[in-house]
């Protein structure tokens, strides 16, 4: 019997958005963002240990994302401390770490005029400056020429992608920077073997393209191949099968190893934990119009 891809309440959580934005002023809730960035660092690095899943950690990602991000740059270092994320939270980001203790700056987007006001609200609140996030809806002919807009220079230290759709479009059209890490979610639903991602679409939205989210995104092994052809390589996923990392195929290749999508893949947990299995996901993933790339 085929397995339905399951539909979550999304309207539900925005009402409850809706209502906190009505309780809460928009001067209550920049305080209470300024204010919940003021948090101590991550337990120090155990330098001896590679594995760099073994760092997860997380002070404002939504995963571990933070202390596998720390560790790769324990390795490598700095170059000039830019930064572009695009598909973020106020609250909860891959880059806001950075910009907290490691005086980042640069450039974040995103679809939510609620969400870059408020950051960029509670940095002027805390006194941040060189960076600033914008609210838009990218795609392919908009992306490069914001960047470019914004004095970004060609090289940038990180770049984390997470738009639930278009995301391995986006990072291929990309050229205007060469970032040295690259973060970028996957959908771990297609499982390791299958180079598939939703097409391309100008105004790809993940819940209207389907109501469970499950269609959207590309697969690991989609992003390795990408990755491979403009110059980077696997170094592995988080645990809980959101994102993948890439390093410049230039960067600690003795400190850091390269993966294989199959070694680096971890199943979706959230699915898993919904009683999805690994198994069940795919065959939902293969009634959706997904392309091989």
């Amino acid at each position: 019997m085929t397995i339905k891809a399951p539909v979550k309440n999304y309207r539900l959580r925005k009402l409850s958005k809706t209502i906190k934005r009505i309780i809460f002023s928009e001067a209550l809730q920049v305080y209470l963002l300024a204010r919940n960035w003021d948090k101590n660092d991550l337990s120090p690095i155990n330098s001896q240990n590679n594995k760099i899943v073994s760092h997860e950690g997380s002070l404002f990602s939504q995963n571990g994302e933070d202390g596998i991000i720390r560790k790769i740059f324990s390795e490598i270092g700095f170059s000039n401390k830019y930064l572009v994320e695009f598909g973020f939270g106020a609250h909860q980001c891959n880059s806001l770490r950075l910009i907290l203790y490691e005086n980042f700056k640069g450039l974040l987007m995103d679809g939510s005029i609620e969400q870059c006001r408020l950051f960029n609200l509670a940095c002027k609140k805390r006194g941040i400056d060189g960076v600033k996030a914008i609210n838009v809806f990218l795609n392919k002919e908009n992306l490069e020429s914001i960047i470019k807009q914004n004095n970004i220079p060609s090289e940038i230290d990180f770049l984390s992608i997470d738009v639930d759709g278009n995301d391995l479009w986006l990072w291929e059209c990309l050229n205007c920077i060469k970032p040295r890490v690259v973060c970028i979610e996957y959908n771990a639903g297609i499982g390791p073997e299958k180079s598939w991602s939703s097409p391309y679409s100008d105004n790809f939205e993940r819940f209207a393209a389907h109501p469970s989210g499950f269609f959207a995104g590309a697969s690991i092994s989609a992003l390795e191949s990408l990755g491979l052809k403009k110059g980077y390589r696997l170094v592995g996923c988080d645990s809980t099968g959101t994102n993948a990392f890439f390093l410049r195929g230039d960067l600690a290749q003795e400190k850091i190893p390269t993966v294989s999508a199959r070694k680096a893949f971890k199943p979706h947990l959230n699915w898993l934990g919904r009683g999805i299995s690994e198994r069940q996901q795919l065959e939902i993933m293969q009634s959706f119009p997904y392309i091989e790339v």
